[in-house]
């Protein structure tokens, strides 16, 4: 009782009565939580929006401010009182969140000088980050203890004890700073593109080989999860997919041991390891693997779009061409699709591309019920692709593929022309020194005879045997080249070409 009457004495004194967050009776039928309804609905994302929504005029009253700062203040309260009972929160993530939030608690009962309480709950705290890895609640919990014990109470056999916990925790914690610093570096080299990078593979290793005893000493969550990250880089950067599928198997078998369920590192190996199946034309073993991930994740969540990528992806490559376009339409037409990050729409909108492409060859029919499935236009998916366009030796390649496929298919014969010299410079400038581009420079060689041999299909197959013959001479599982390049394998992209293809020569016209 003593315990609860120093917490009310607290709570009373700083008057929760006048706490503030959403949900209150007051606020069903005011302005803040009609724009916090219009927020979680979609109906507004700009203060524009917003403006003509509650006011009906885009001028903007100082009452609007006021409102948005409210509403802010309110949802950053509420977050103390996240439902732990949501059935899509795990074990783990339930204990991060009570945890964060029980040691907030400590902090201010120190402050506030309830030391009673503040130590039991962080006796209490500190037992179940033991339990789930988390290293940095452990660290600040145990320096606490330490100091309350050696310092208030004097009982030595407790603070040696968590003492010593507090100094291996910490190396721990250092470990995982250490390979975070390192992701880091890594990482920033591929948001942008996604070319081959022999240096980044050879760094990765190293970074790798620094950490490895760390890992197997302490085992703990963050260190493991970025430490094989950083190990599957090493591979992926050059990739080397048979060691990439190796190194998901290991990684996924050392979060299995865990004493408690994890699901987010484990889709995140799952997801590499398809990528690799994909590469390998493992695609039945790509297929399994994906079912195993959609069973880790809620729908319309970032990992929900990119294992819709991979099902996607796996629909291409085994010619389930309108499974494909089923695929590309539900992830398109998903409500959280508009909170993608900018690059991965870009990925979303070059793969889109290549289903118009299907679409357009007769290969898939759009679903008639989806209502994201506009008209592709080629000028409007140049300009929507910013990013990748700038990647010359990675996706560059897909989108400047596209662009020649679409041209050739809807029978713009004078502006495929017109492009020869500027694609052929872009060939000899980007894809013909890069041995892991071999592929693309074939198959890129192989459409310029298109044009050249003025679209007559007997001519073109006659022209192209020998780029085909190198093109086949290097199968997608062994070219090295970067994943999602091909969005649909060169060798079936270079029969739906031909089907296209007229039996006349084709007559320019000035």
């Amino acid at each position: 009782m003593k315990t609860l009457l120093e917490l009310v004495r607290i709570v009373t004194k700083n008057k929760i009565r006048h706490i503030e967050v959403l949900g209150k009776a007051s606020d069903s039928n005011g302005k803040l939580m009609g724009l916090y309804d219009a927020l979680c609905a979609g109906k507004v994302k700009t203060d524009e929006e917003a403006l003509i929504y509650l006011y009906g005029t885009r001028s903007q009253p100082s009452s609007y401010r006021n409102l948005k700062s409210g509403l802010k203040r309110r949802l950053l309260n509420s977050l103390l009182f996240i439902n732990l009972a949501d059935p899509s929160l795990n074990e783990q993530e339930k204990a991060y969140y009570t945890c964060q939030k029980d040691w907030a608690a400590v902090r201010v009962l120190l402050r506030m000088g309830a030391r009673k309480l503040a130590i039991r709950l962080a006796e209490s705290v500190l037992k179940q980050a033991l339990h789930f890895d988390l290293t940095e609640i452990i660290v600040q919990a145990t320096q606490v203890l330490r100091f309350h014990y050696g310092t208030r109470t004097g009982e030595v056999k407790k603070m040696q004890q968590y003492n010593a916990l507090h100094k291996r925790y910490r190396e721990a914690w250092q470990f995982e700073s250490l390979a975070e610093e390192y992701y880091i570096l890594l990482i920033a080299n591929y948001i942008k593109e996604r070319s081959v990078k022999t240096e980044v593979s050879r760094q990765a290793l190293e970074y790798y080989n620094g950490l490895e005893n760390a890992m197997v000493e302490f085992k703990t969550y963050r260190l493991l999860f970025l430490g094989n990250l950083i190990r599957i880089i090493a591979y992926r950067s050059v990739n080397d997919y048979n060691n990439t599928v190796e190194s998901c198997e290991r990684a996924i078998r050392a979060f299995e041991e865990k004493a408690y369920e994890v699901k987010t590192p484990i889709y995140t190996f799952l997801h590499q390891q398809i990528l690799a199946h994909i590469q390998l034309k493992q695609f039945e073993e790509g297929r399994r693997t994906a079912d195993k991930a959609a069973g880790l994740i809620p729908a319309g969540s970032v990992n929900w779009f990119v294992n819709m990528e991979m099902l996607l992806i796996l629909a291409l490559h085994t010619r389930q061409y309108q499974r494909a376009c089923e695929v590309y339409q539900e992830a398109i037409s998903h409500p959280r699709f508009s909170h993608l990050r900018d690059v991965d729409k870009e990925q979303w909108r070059i793969n889109g591309a290549y289903i118009h492409f299907l679409l357009e060859a007769g290969k898939a029919t759009a679903l008639k019920d989806k209502s994201r499935m506009r008209k592709f236009r080629l000028g409007r998916f140049l300009n929507d692709v910013p990013v990748f366009s700038r990647d010359k030796q990675g996706m560059n390649v897909a989108i400047l593929i596209i662009q020649i496929l679409f041209l050739i298919v809807k029978k713009r014969y004078n502006e495929a022309i017109d492009r020869i010299d500027a694609v052929n410079k872009y060939r000899m400038r980007y894809l013909v020194k890069d041995k892991a581009l071999k592929r693309s420079n074939c198959f890129v060689k192989m459409l310029l005879q298109i044009p050249l041999c003025n679209f007559h299909k007997a001519a073109v197959l006659r022209k192209s045997e020998k780029y085909y013959e190198q093109l086949t001479a290097v199968p997608l599982e062994v070219a090295n080249q970067t994943h999602g390049i091909e969005v649909i394998p060169y060798e079936d992209l270079w029969e739906l070409v031909l089907e296209s293809l007229n039996t006349k020569f084709y007559k320019r016209r000035r």
